[in-house]
């Protein structure tokens, strides 16, 4: 199942579900520690309770021993305690136990009885302190006593419940912070499983359709075609649904081109070579004597004729090359056999221009397409003869490595710029120099020469000449 939201939607859900899990894991916890807090305020109000009670028993033994030590010494000092702890003491204490006694329902019954049995209590030590003052020496008599046990009896009740609670606090507490503990592992493990699962749940989907946008890429490239459109409507599916129509644009743009080049094709070198032949075999004379004037014109319109049959050879061929319709025959050979067939193609220029060659003699065998590889070096000799000075050299060495075979062509022309040293491999690109302008070259048989050598598996490159000029680098693999 998909949702259909956009991306930026997708990543506030990744962000606000953790938090709102977070948020009710932090209220979940406060509960559980407001209860923790709620047992150890429970365990100390019990403590206090408990203290107040022993405070008020300690009083009333208290009182009474003052009305004792009274009846002893007549000392007014004893009266003046006791009549402070019946009329301040006391009623101070049970105004604090009515406030501290009020949450739970057995402290408020145990607070009407105590209320109660003191109130009977100093009751009986006001008849005590009485009879004391009208000369009774015997004051303690069991009707007293009985009240004040009374008293006594609620106090211990109240402070027996209160122990009980305190005896409980402990295991209540303990039980507590088990919980606690608990729910901290239990909510992180639950935590990072459920960031793990949303992101598998959303990332899962997002990865998907990017690989298949990124396996789409490389069937264009290959001119293979495309899968199928991703879904969804957030922007992935966007630059799918632009991508794919790209695509399309390419395909009828690709379309347009091969119409464009079957029409060169067909259209324009038949006519051209058919011109061509009309021009040399009016220069040779076949058709006639021409006049100097005529026949100079006649050459150099055969020439042009013949660079644009060039011309329209290598779109052909870099045409090919791209669209991956160009197959090579790899056979076993040797490679200077290729260089001497290379070399005979452009002797004659060479000799118009007086340059010297030099090839290797020792023989070196490759795999290689016999056809493309003497056009590889055909063209690039034919560039180091044209900027090559008249009267000059050009060298071509073989060196054997252990994987691969090394062929150097050396010129002493102007030489290539570093800058230059890649672009010149692209079509139409050139060093820009005044004297390339006049040679009128194309730009497109370094285009051709290297996308040759790598569909054999080889490279090429460009270095200085030490003593001026440049040196192409061949490299392909020995047998």
């Amino acid at each position: 199942m998909r949702f259909d939201l956009k991306l930026f939607q997708k990543g506030l859900i990744l962000v606000l579900v953790p938090i709102v899990f977070e948020l009710i894991f932090v209220v979940c916890l406060a509960t559980l520690l407001k209860q923790a807090e709620e047992g150890m305020i429970k365990e100390n109000h019990s403590r206090a309770v408990v203290t107040t009670a022993h405070d008020l028993q300690k009083i009333f033994y208290d009182a009474g021993a003052q009305l004792s030590f009274y009846r002893m010494t007549r000392d007014e000092a004893f009266m003046k305690r006791y009549y402070a702890a019946i009329n301040k003491k006391i009623p101070e204490h049970l105004k604090k136990m009515q406030a501290m006694m009020q949450d739970e329902e057995f402290e408020r019954v145990a607070y009407d009885k105590i209320s109660l049995a003191t109130q009977g209590g100093v009751e009986e030590l006001e008849r005590c302190r009485t009879r004391l003052e009208e000369g009774a020496r015997q004051f303690f008599i069991v009707e007293s006593r009985v009240s004040l046990e009374k008293l006594l009896h609620c106090l211990d009740d109240l402070i027996q419940e209160e122990k009980d609670v305190q005896d409980k606090a402990p295991a209540a507490q303990s039980a507590a912070r088990r919980t606690v503990v608990y729910f901290l592992f239990a909510g992180v493990a639950f935590s990072v499983f459920l960031g793990i699962l949303m992101a598998l749940f959303f990332n899962s989907d997002i990865i998907n359709r990017v690989k298949i946008m990124i396996a789409n890429t490389r069937r264009v490239v290959k001119h293979e075609p495309l899968l199928p459109r991703v879904s969804g409507k957030d922007e992935i599916a966007q630059l799918d649904s632009v991508f794919h129509e790209m695509s399309d644009a390419l395909d009828e743009a690709s379309r347009y081109k091969q119409e464009v080049l079957a029409m060169v094709s067909h259209d324009l070198r038949s006519p051209l070579m058919s011109v061509q032949m009309s021009l040399a075999m009016l220069n040779s004379g076949a058709l006639g004597d021409l006049s100097a004037g005529a026949s100079k014109e006649a050459a150099v319109a055969e020439k042009n004729a013949s660079r644009l049959i060039k011309m329209i050879n290598d779109l052909l061929d870099v045409e090919r090359l791209e669209s991956g319709r160009f197959e090579l025959e790899l056979k076993q050979g040797d490679l200077v056999e290729i260089i001497d067939r290379a070399v005979a193609n452009i002797d004659a220029l060479a000799r118009a221009r007086n340059i010297t060659l030099k090839t290797p003699d020792e023989s070196v065998s490759a795999d290689f397409d016999a056809d493309r590889m003497e056009q590889i070096f055909t063209n690039i000799l034919t560039n180091a003869i044209k900027f090559s000075p008249e009267d000059g050299e050009v060298s071509v060495s073989v060196e054997k490595g252990e994987n691969s075979v090394e062929v150097r062509i050396a010129d002493r022309g102007p030489g290539v710029p570093a800058e230059k040293r890649e672009t010149i491999f692209e079509r139409f690109r050139q060093t820009g120099s005044d004297r390339e302008a006049e040679k009128g070259g194309s730009g497109l048989g370094l285009a051709i020469v290297r996308a040759l050598v790598i569909e054999h598996r080889g490279t090429i490159s460009v270095e200085d000449n030490p003593g001026g000029g440049s040196v192409f680098v061949v490299r392909v693999p020995r047998v």
